[in-house]
């Protein structure tokens, strides 16, 4: 799987395609060098078209205009005649684009109509990429390259693509969705929404028909279309990653953005028709964003009970759609900086029925995120039927607080009330109740309802949960929960989880909990025989759940990490804890810990050898050097000459750490990481323990 390139070779708006034997349809028109004029409608077309081109014409090379556009700083007076293919048009807006010959490459900085006023965008009739065209343009060079500055379109031909729609059947998209990747599919549908990119241009759009929505990735096809169009397509199943993204998706089990790509259009017209209600399947965004990323439903079309939030930030804005219980959510994918969905703003902060589709998945270390493409919102205001609140306490609240076995105590203060202001609704109340309390208990103690599990009573028990709430039935649900005897888990040290080979197989591996990494949704995990890296499957994984000195068993895949082929990084990735067995005091063994280097020796290390990031350093007399700004901070190690940078100091992920160590001699317990392949290593570090003796831990992603 990787990412896909913009693909060429289409066919204008109104082309139909033919059989074999005709080679095109053109635009023709007559126009003499002093007065251009309009292209006339479309007629067959004859090979003699081109040909009279050059009678007519004193066409130049894309050579020969090089040549004439060398030095020009401002367009030449003089216009050019040339005859060329468009190999892409690079901004449908503007009607930027890249035409060849022959002799070569050339971009053209804007087109216009035959009378050189109605801008590219604005013409009936336009040549696309695959077609050639007869431009009469300014000559520049702008920074050093030759550029026709403003092509008039004199003429052009559509070239018919060499596909024959009758040798495909027609297709549904819901069997072009389930089709292999790389099969060339016939489809019909409606044009429903577009995607743009950064320059406001539409890069794709999204299609339905009675079975389905799939979403097209054309930005030669998609400036043709309008919504609602009724279009028939010959197309290439596809699926699309970004390419940084690769590797944490296919450990996830994630194929891709489901597409077409490499479009050309067989047919189109306008006031085609869809039905939302008929082919949305109604859910939650708490169940989408649940979907494991095995389950191929990108491009899927959803409707959904959602509050729209939109989040302005630095030069960009984000729609969020959160769930009803006001924090389960995600955002639309934009490449627009958000701007492609202000339509939204008219909902901001407001409850609706929402019609999206999963358009793709973010993929990082820290997992997955389904990210949405919204069609269309209803516009009556969302009302929740107060007679589902204990349904909704339990699913949002109540049941997500347990795990499927336990090991050990968690001592888990448990909710036993409910207020939602996003519904809204207040006193929901949820009682507990167990089938063996000799095994795990439900007590009150001080005010709060406590569940303890007796490791020393293996087996298991039923766990009752029911919610209240005036006016509406009592809802309950039961989860059958194992004690489990520790001693069965067959789990591997640190050290043995350090020498096992990269895999995507899971192992289990048993520990203390350490600090925290920085910029990453990870932690140290320690033993007595060495320290490993844990990078976990999911940023809200650090729900509280665990805490430094746990004893714990992760499960997890043995990772080499690193970029451009190189294992850079040794860790434990997409991790869950599998056991807690609590009851930690806040302190992890340190015998493995080395001591009696300097900073020197650690600058020294070849980074060649990844198995450095498994050690962790006691360092003495080290001095934290400070640069705080406003709104930046970036936090450097020096000792005696020796300088060290630390993994991601920027941006004041250290603040919190470090601000109050600013420029002051300490000791501290470093790591050597290098999650980038970089040279030297950078640090990470554990703790800090000022003149006085007082130790600080690196608590980052636990105190979030």
């Amino acid at each position: 799987m990787k990412p896909k390139a913009l693909l060429l070779g289409l066919v204008a708006s109104s082309l139909v395609l033919a059989g074999c034997g005709e080679s095109g349809v053109s635009s023709s028109s007559e126009a003499s060098a002093s007065e251009p004029t309009s292209s006339s409608s479309s007629s067959s077309y004859s090979s003699s078209i081109e040909e009279s081109w050059a009678d007519d014409y004193d066409l130049k090379t894309i050579a020969e205009l090089k040549a004439l556009a060398a030095g020009l700083s401002e367009p030449s007076a003089e216009r050019y005649y040339v005859a060329a293919t468009v190999d892409e048009v690079s901004d449908p807006s503007f009607g930027e684009m890249v035409i060849s010959d022959e002799t070569g490459t050339i971009d053209v900085y804007g087109t216009y109509g035959a009378d050189g006023e109605l801008r590219y965008d604005k013409l009936e009739e336009k040549p696309v990429a695959g077609d050639r065209v007869l431009l009469y343009g300014n000559l520049q060079e702008f920074e050093g390259v030759a550029e026709i500055y403003s092509g008039w379109i004199i003429d052009f031909v559509h070239v018919a693509p060499s596909v024959d729609p009758d040798d495909y059947e027609l297709s549904t998209l819901e069997e072009a969705h389930a089709a292999k990747e790389g099969t060339t599919l016939k489809v019909e549908g409606t044009v429903l929404t577009f995607t743009y990119n950064n320059s406001g241009n539409p890069i794709g759009a999204m299609i339905g028909d009675a079975t389905g929505t799939m979403y097209l990735y054309d930005s030669q096809v998609a400036p043709q279309l309008k919504l609602n169009d009724k279009v028939t397509l010959i197309a290439t199943k596809d699926y699309w990653i970004l390419d940084s993204e690769i590797q944490y998706a296919e450990k996830m089990g994630y194929l891709g953005a489901n597409q077409l790509t490499g479009a050309t259009i067989v047919s189109k017209s306008e006031n085609g028709t869809f039905d939302y209600e008929a082919v949305a399947e109604e859910t939650t965004v708490k169940s989408i964003l649940d979907t494991p990323f095995t389950e191929d439903i990108a491009g899927t079309l959803y409707k959904v009970p959602a509050q729209i939030v939109k989040s302005e930030g630095s030069g960009f804005t984000n729609y969020y759609f959160n769930d009803l219980d006001g924090t389960t959510g995600s955002y639309a994918y934009s490449q627009a900086n958000g701007r492609d969905f202000s339509w939204l703003d008219a909902y901001d902060q407001e409850l609706h029925y929402v019609y999206l589709v999963a358009l793709n998945a973010k993929m990082s270390a820290s997992g997955g995120l389904w990210r949405f493409l919204p069609l269309k919102v209803d516009e009556a205001a969302y009302s929740f039927d107060l007679a589902n609140v204990p349904s909704f306490v339990l699913e949002y609240y109540a049941l997500d607080q347990f795990s499927a076995s336990y090991v050990a105590d968690p001592a888990l203060e448990l909710i036993t009330s409910v207020d939602n202001d996003v519904i809204p609704f207040e006193g929901a109340t949820i009682e507990y109740s167990s089938s063996e309390p000799t095994r795990i208990s439900i007590d009150e103690e001080n005010g709060k309802t406590i569940l303890h599990v007796h490791a020393d009573n293996p087996g298991t028990a039923v766990i009752t949960v029911t919610a209240h709430y005036e006016g509406a039935e009592d809802k309950s649900e039961t989860l059958s929960i194992a004690v489990e005897d520790p001693s069965t888990v067959d789990a591997l040290t640190v050290k043995e989880a350090i020498e096992a080979e990269v895999s995507n197989e899971e192992i289990l591996v048993r520990g203390t909990v350490g600090p925290s990494c920085v910029n990453k949704p990870a932690f140290y995990l320690i033993d007595e025989t060495g320290t490993i890296a844990v990078q976990m499957a999911t940023k809200s994984l650090f729900d509280g759940s665990f805490n430094i000195g746990d004893e714990v068993i992760v499960q997890g895949t043995r990772d080499g990490i690193g970029k451009n082929g190189k294992v850079s990084q040794i860790a434990i990735s997409n991790a869950t804890i599998y056991r807690n067995f609590f009851g930690g005091d806040g302190t992890y063994p340190t015998n493995t810990f080395i001591s009696g280097k300097t900073l020197a020796d650690l600058v020294a290390l070849s980074t060649d050898e990844a198995i450095h990031t498994t050690e962790v350093y006691l360092l003495e007399d080290v001095t934290i050097e400070a640069v705080i700004e406003e709104k930046y901070s970036r936090y450097d190690l020096s000792q005696d000459g020796a300088e060290m940078q630390l993994y991601c100091s920027g941006g004041s992920q250290y603040d919190a750490l470090l601000a109050d160590y600013a420029n002051q001699v300490v000791d501290m317990e470093l790591a050597l990481c290098n999650w980038n392949s970089k040279d030297p290593f950078k640090g990470c570090i554990l703790s800090v323990t000022d003149s006085e003796g007082v130790k600080t831990y690196n608590t980052l992603n636990f105190s979030n």
